[in-house]
């Protein structure tokens, strides 16, 4: 691997707030972010859009990256949140770049469901969350793989045992409840 592009060298140039990190993540995957793009927006030109808005975004808060994710799971969520907004022709609200939806925003059933929810995702070990993650963007196997440099049957093991983990905590929660 290009040593420009090891994830580890880009995130802790992130974490650092260090911009060459961005430029890296273009340089390495910037056809994986554009696949994201692709994957959550209606044209090609509205992924390009999306892909430019999150690289914005991103170096407006890199700061706020933690690493728990891979920096490129990090801007892709971004992209995926630019596709939503363009959709909804609200792209050029500068405000609604990083939001993220709070429990607060929804109503009171989805919102006892979320947290119960969020939880039972962080009493799982960061790399069960990461793997969860990249699965529910829609990242394929063999992307999660290449992103953690792992190999795709290992991929697909872990996101079983992940899930079965999250299940039991969240029916655990219940059984414990009701």
């Amino acid at each position: 691997m290009n040593d420009a592009c090891d994830p580890a060298r880009l995130a802790a140039l992130a974490r650092a707030g260090d911009l060459a990190a961005l430029d890296g993540l273009v340089r390495c995957q910037e056809a994986r972010l554009l696949a994201v793009g692709h994957r959550h927006c209606r044209t090609a030109c509205e992924a390009e859009d999306a892909v430019q808005d999150a690289l914005e975004a991103a170096g407006n808060h890199l700061g706020d990256y933690r690493g728990d994710a891979p920096l490129e799971a990090w801007v892709g969520r971004m992209v995926a949140r630019a596709c939503g907004r363009i959709r909804r022709g609200r792209k050029n609200d500068p405000a609604l770049h990083v939001h993220e939806e709070t429990p607060s925003d929804l109503d009171p059933e989805r919102r006892t469901l979320a947290v119960e929810l969020a939880e039972a995702l962080a009493r799982l070990p960061a790399a069960d969350r990461v793997l969860l993650q990249l699965d529910a963007e829609g990242w394929t196997g063999p992307e999660i793989a290449a992103s953690l440099e792992v190999r795709p049957d290992a991929v697909r093991a872990r996101l079983v045992r992940a899930r079965r983990k999250l299940t039991e905590i969240v029916d655990g929660r219940h059984t414990s409840l009701g």
